[in-house]
């Protein structure tokens, strides 16, 4: 049997914990106690190999960097010395201290790092809490890596190692359908249908900049719109992108109930919102983008996220608008009252939210690629955040801008994450922002190419719901290892990792996907796919 022992864990450390097991899609069977905590696999494997994490204090500071493989990532705690043994898997370095905090002795792994506790403080803020005192190496290690995924991926490592010392097949709920790696979820804010004071702000700023070939354009846009052409209308071209890839997307629809005022240029940019679903250009934006099988979800307005009852009334009048449920939501500006906005959106029947992101940068706020419920140090919120990892505007004044966003997907398809865009429509206009819109679709073609789930963020959530309710168990009778699945809804998935082991034997409503050969060391993984849709019981795999 592999286990992990963990010491008492307080609020963040168990919710860490709960993190991990979700995440990890590990038919784990949990023992808590005020001793301590045991995560257990393998029922019926008379060898133990043990996991020990070690439990740490938390600081407010970034205390150096633990390197696992090529990628270091910052952490906020001093990790223990877990010395030299059969091999060591990970490195604390700060400044010229350097040991290891991950080490394979015999019959186990030593973990230094409280992965736990770790996770628990990074999901509840502790990095905004911090950010402003980091310096600016800090400061962009933090945002630059997933530490959350990386870390937690860490400690699947020494399961896997585990599962391979004791000859155990490892199996996990998959990730995403269908045997894919990671996920892009496309989304846009629909701020606005047409443009309005950007005839004056945009050649004003081309101006003030000298950037004459963007004043040219600006120009060009000007005959367009003299011939018809509403240069702000992008929805056909967004859906012609994505209907290549076969994909759909969320638009999140604005209805701004702010007050600009004269002598706050802050808020000047609200003049030229969309004040209403009901505008006849609003209506027809929401049809197409209907008609083409994509989410449409509420855009919270300015002032929402402070406003519970802002944030009902919008998503109320937007499900009387469409018909149907409204399920997401993004705050205009990204404006979050942490963890106020949350409980709002909860309060008003929303199930996500997608507004936790840089306004200036592309990266990982929070540490994380992985949709969660964030923590506040007592419970788990009750919405679902998908973080937003790019956002055209912040990138597209950097030097490099479709390099650093490849970076970013090659940072999360390793951890299986969610790749996660914000693409305003009008940045799809060739003349207003040149090449962005191709940024977009070579984003999307560079994820295809790595086998990502390409889709829009009410699909994600839908995906974890079923995911979560699938019941796996795990155990050994005799020779034989056994993975059975029961009660669910519609198609489950597995990943079964396997060494030294015949391929799986499949019950007849069973189907493997694919067979290839895994990242973790010698092992082959097995996708495998239980069905037909509807309510399945005794969904059985056998590996002897």
């Amino acid at each position: 049997m592999i286990s992990l022992f963990y010491n008492p864990p307080n609020p963040y450390g168990r919710y860490g914990m709960d993190h991990f097991i979700r995440r990890s899609g590990i038919p784990f069977e949990t023992e808590l106690s005020v001793q301590g905590g045991v995560l257990s696999y393998g029922r019926g494997v008379e060898d133990l190999f043990s996991i020990k994490i070690q439990k740490n204090s938390i600081q407010n500071r970034i205390c150096g960097r633990v390197s696992c493989g090529n990628t270091p990532v910052a952490v906020c705690e001093m990790p223990e010395n877990t010395g030299h043994g059969e091999k060591e898997l990970a490195f604390f370095t700060s400044g010229e201290t350097n040991y290891p905090c991950v080490t394979r002795h015999a019959g186990g792994i030593d973990v230094g790092v409280d992965i736990f506790q770790e996770t628990g403080y990074l999901l509840s803020g502790h990095l905004d809490r911090i950010r402003a005192e980091m310096d600016g190496p800090d400061r962009e290690m933090s945002a630059s890596h997933p530490s959350v995924d990386i870390l937690e991926d860490l400690l699947m490592a020494a399961v896997f190692d585990g599962c391979r010392t004791l000859h155990v097949p490892l199996v996990r709920k998959s990730p995403w359908p269908d045997a894919k790696k990671f996920a892009v979820c496309l989304t846009h804010d629909v701020d606005e249908v047409k443009k309005t004071y950007q005839w004056l702000t945009r050649p004003a700023r081309c101006l003030r900049q000298g950037d004459f070939s963007g004043l040219k354009n600006q120009f060009l846009s000007m005959l367009g719109k003299i011939r018809g052409v509403e240069p702000y209308w992008t929805f056909d071209d967004i859906a012609a992108t994505e209907k290549h890839f076969n994909a759909k997307s969320t638009f999140f629809f604005l209805k701004e109930s702010g007050k600009p005022s004269f002598l706050s240029p802050r808020t000047w940019n609200l003049y030229g919102r969309c004040h209403s679903y009901r505008e006849p250009g609003v209506i027809d934006a929401i049809q197409v983008v209907s008609g083409y099988g994509s989410e449409v979800a509420v855009h919270g307005s300015f002032y929402s996220y402070s406003s519970l009852a802002l944030i009902k009334n919008e998503t109320d009048e937007l499900e009387a608008m469409i018909g149907e449920k409204v399920v997401g939501t993004r705050q205009h500006h990204l404006n979050l009252s942490v963890p106020a906005t949350w409980d709002y959106q909860a309060a008003a029947g929303l199930s996500y939210d997608s507004s936790l992101g840089f306004k200036d940068r592309s990266g990982f706020r929070w540490g994380t690629s992985y949709p969660f419920f964030p923590f506040t140090g007592t419970v788990p919120q009750g919405i679902c955040e998908i973080p937003l990892i790019i956002m055209d505007i912040s990138i597209l004044s950097h030097a490099e801008p479709l390099a650093e966003c490849l970076g970013m997907a090659d940072e999360v398809e390793p951890v299986g994450g969610v790749l996660t865009l914000l693409w305003h429509p009008p940045v799809f206009n060739a003349f207003e922002f040149p090449g962005a819109g191709e940024i977009y679709y070579k984003i999307i073609e560079h994820s295809v190419q790595r086998n990502a789930w390409i889709t829009c963020a009410k699909d994600i959530i839908s995906w974890l719901r079923r995911r979560e309710a699938l019941d796996v168990s795990f155990r050994k009778e005799g020779t034989t290892f056994l993975i059975t699945m029961s009660d669910f809804e519609g198609d489950g998935y597995l990943s079964v990792y396997s060494s030294g082991h015949a391929g799986p034997e499949l019950s007849e409503n069973a189907t493997l996907l694919r067979k290839e050969s895994s990242s973790a060391g010698d092992m082959e993984c097995f996708y495998i796919r239980a069905g037909p849709a509807g309510k399945n019981n005794g969904i059985v795999v056998s590996i002897r």
